[in-house]
């Protein structure tokens, strides 16, 4: 594995690559993924929002938590820690839209063929490490949490790519493990939390969608669903002429993924009806609306007592290219 130094927009940005792939990292923005690329054509899996990497210290409006989110979001590949989704008051404190860890500073160090950062959140007793590997055309995170304080601590983990680029298209393919589907109410009319349905069915805004398809960009349309039951946590993403191609594994601690589809149907702030994207959130828990509502509609939160530590492992395995 390489590891070149790069500054964009005032950040220092690590890029690491192998024979096969490669990947830009942030330290200083949460070890923030922003680029996953595909070394043989420079095919490229991840999406970025309209204003990519902001220029550092670039100034934000007041806002709500979600809208302070948005400012900050790059898009591509993030750790939600502690909160997933709307913001949550605990301890006395806001824990903020998607929580604190994707804003964390990590510091960094190369530990044999591993890119390792670190750091020490403020709004909760945490810190946080995340090791990179390439192996071989995969992608390889290990997340390690540790409660430092003296409470035990109630909270969501989760990791979430944005894709797009190369990979994401009308018609491409979405294929899982999972075998049950649960809708979101907010974006699934006249749906409950309880509304269970088989994979790939789930309830859209105007009638049943199929998952396992994409719409194109012009679709009107925003899907939020949450996959349960897997056989063995995978999910693999293929572009519609099957020549890009992503597997998703993740470690069985988190139980749940998110499936977001963004596919111009958010209109006004932050995508304008222009937002084109397909995020996928493996994690401990649902809905993506935040610690309480989890607590609340799921109980799917998960408590992590003082001084203990928690390691998951996040697996990317970007296909080759076919031959032609």
């Amino acid at each position: 594995m390489q590891i070149e130094q790069l500054t964009v927009n005032d950040w220092e940005v690590l890029r690491l690559s192998d024979d096969t792939v490669s990947l830009d990292v942030v330290p200083a923005l949460g070890g923030t993924v922003t680029a996953l690329r595909r070394r043989s054509d420079d095919a490229s899996l991840l999406w970025s929002t309209p204003w990519g990497l902001r220029r550092r210290g670039a100034w934000s409006l007041p806002g709500s938590s979600e809208a302070q989110m948005v400012d900050t979001y790059p898009g591509g590949w993030q750790t939600l820690f502690p909160n997933g989704g709307d913001t949550a008051v605990v301890g006395g404190v806001e824990w903020g839209h998607h929580g604190e860890a994707r804003l964390t500073w990590l510091d960094w160090a190369v530990d044999g063929e591993a890119l390792v950062l670190t750091g020490r959140l403020v709004r909760s007793p945490f810190t946080l490490r995340k090791r990179f590997a390439l192996e071989g055309g995969e992608v390889v995170l290990d997340e390690t949490v540790h409660n430092v304080g003296g409470e035990a601590v109630e909270l969501m983990w989760g990791s979430q790519l944005a894709l797009g680029g190369d990979l994401v298209g009308p018609g491409s393919s979405v294929a899982t493990s999972a075998s049950t589907v649960h809708p979101d109410p907010r974006f699934s009319i006249s749906t409950s939390y309880d509304d269970l349905m088989p994979w790939p069915r789930s309830h859209g805004q105007r009638t049943v969608v199929n998952l396992s398809r994409l719409p194109g960009p012009d679709a009107d349309e925003t899907r939020l669903a949450y996959l349960a039951d897997f056989d063995t946590p995978t999910v693999t993403v293929r572009s519609p002429d099957r020549r890009v191609g992503l597997d998703l594994t993740w470690d069985e601690s988190w139980p749940y993924l998110w499936y977001s589809m963004e596919a111009g149907g958010r209109h006004g702030f932050p995508w304008y009806s222009r937002g084109y994207f397909l995020a996928l959130t493996p994690g401990t828990g649902w809905p993506a609306h935040g610690l309480h509502e989890a607590r609340r509609a799921s109980a799917t939160t998960t408590w992590v007592q003082p001084d203990e530590e928690r390691t998951t492992r996040v697996r990317l395995r970007v296909h080759p290219e076919p031959v032609r």
